[in-house]
């Protein structure tokens, strides 16, 4: 495989990766607020 391929593949991979990161810690934020707001209400 050529180096400048496995260059691309592995930076798509990395975004993709951070991506993820970034979605499921803004999920986790929002629920944790969320269950707060509840607990704070009730």
């Amino acid at each position: 495989m050529p180096l400048s391929q496995t260059g691309s593949y592995s930076h798509t991979y990395i975004g993709a990766t951070n991506r993820c990161q970034r979605i499921k810690r803004g999920l986790t934020r929002t629920h944790i607020s969320k269950s707060y707001i509840m607990t704070y209400v009730s």
